[in-house]
């Protein structure tokens, strides 16, 4: 009683056409097979019951309520009408279907009309069998039809869990790439926005500085533009689980150092290596310390250090400097230190983050670098 929902190996490249034909295919042998045994038993008669009685079995991916009712209406009058006792068979095989497509409520309604309808025949008929023995007779089709309804709803259960299961992968990505979108466009956007008003502010007393700072704009927006594409074309790209292609990591935390605009002192102990998940975290966790820098410290100098504390564990520090007095400041509001701890916790860590007695900022983070945090 294979069914579309389950399809393994060769099933599994079946197309619903061809699982149509191997249920017509099937419902004729059935219905030639239990035909012949009945007409040799029975006579004519009842071999003519009997296969009538299976061939709607070959439209039950179509019409699993209809069929499952036509098919418990004919065993019923086959019952009565020639006695065939194993009537029930392909009423089984019609719940296996309704349990497998259909509702629990409506597959539920299905399995008590067809156990009720079927127990009723079989005690209703008159045969020369002890009472004893027509119970017995009605709690082994009764199992018998039951099992299979069991085996048909335990398999539309699985189903729902991975249908479900896959929702929410799609929804974890969805929100993986909006965090990555976030930290991507705050840290740039902000270093834009902050040197582009430190230039403003410098341009006709030093001409120089004001050409380096949007030498800093420029490369903070080509770098946000790069990173944007990267992670728009695992949007496009077809198929699940796709990748963020080669995500920064300690590699790139100079390059991240050269462009925040403030004076960046970096010291980075990369061994034993980070997994690459801790890698990001650690880079994330670093550019939005920096864009706070840049945010609210303006060019104050800062110093990022990471270490290692043993080789379960890497330690990042971020410090700046008392505030600058930047031109034209508006403070703003963000959820840069939410994203951090968050970052920070998926890697199994912690992170602190407060003012300075003497008028700076730190930003503290011990992250996990075994197989379970790095996930």
């Amino acid at each position: 009683m294979g069914d579309g929902e389950s399809r393994p190996l060769v099933a599994g490249r079946l197309r619903d056409g061809q699982w149509h034909g191997v249920d017509t295919v099937a419902a004729v042998l059935l219905a030639l097979a239990f035909g012949a045994s009945e007409t040799l038993s029975g006579g004519w008669g009842a071999g003519a019951v009997a296969a009538v009685v299976w061939l709607p079995v070959a439209v039950r991916r179509r019409r699993p309520v209809r069929v499952l009712y036509t098919v418990l209406a004919g065993a019923v009058l086959a019952m009565a009408l020639t006695g065939w006792e194993e009537s029930w068979l392909p009423v089984g095989a019609a719940l296996y279907t309704v349990a497998a497509r259909e509702p629990r409520r409506r597959s539920a309604t299905a399995l008590g009309c067809s156990l009720g309808a079927v127990a009723a025949a079989m005690a209703l008929v008159s045969r020369p069998v002890p009472a004893s023995g027509v119970a017995w007779g009605v709690v082994f089709a009764s199992s018998m039809m039951t099992l299979p309804w069991l085996v048909g709803t335990a398999l539309r259960e699985q189903r729902s869990y991975a249908e479900l299961a896959a929702r929410q992968a799609v929804t974890d990505e969805r929100l993986r790439i909006a965090r990555e979108l976030h930290d991507v466009v705050a840290h740039h956007l902000t270093v834009i926005a902050v040197r582009a008003e430190v230039a403003c502010a410098v341009a006709s007393t030093n001409p120089q500085e004001a050409e380096r700072t949007l030498a800093l704009v420029g490369t903070a927006g080509r770098t946000a533009l790069t990173e944007m594409r990267r992670m728009l074309g695992v949007l496009r790209s077809p198929g699940d689980g796709a990748e963020l292609g080669s995500a920064p990591g300690l590699a790139d935390l100079p390059a991240l150092a050269d462009g925040a605009g403030p004076r960046v002192e970096l010291s980075v102990d990369p061994d034993p290596p980070l997994p690459p998940g801790v890698e990001l975290a650690v880079y994330r966790i670093v550019q939005e310390a920096l864009t706070n820098v840049v945010r609210h410290a303006g060019s104050a100098d800062c110093r990022v250090n990471l270490s290692r504390t043993g080789p379960e564990a890497v330690e990042i520090e971020v410090v700046n400097d008392a505030p600058s007095r930047l031109p034209s400041r508006r403070p703003g509001g963000g959820h840069g230190l939410v994203g951090m701890r968050e970052r920070a916790a998926m890697c199994g860590g912690t992170l602190s983050a407060g003012p300075l007695a003497t008028g700076g900022f730190r930003v503290h983070a011990r992250l996990l670098c075994g197989s379970e945090a790095a996930r």
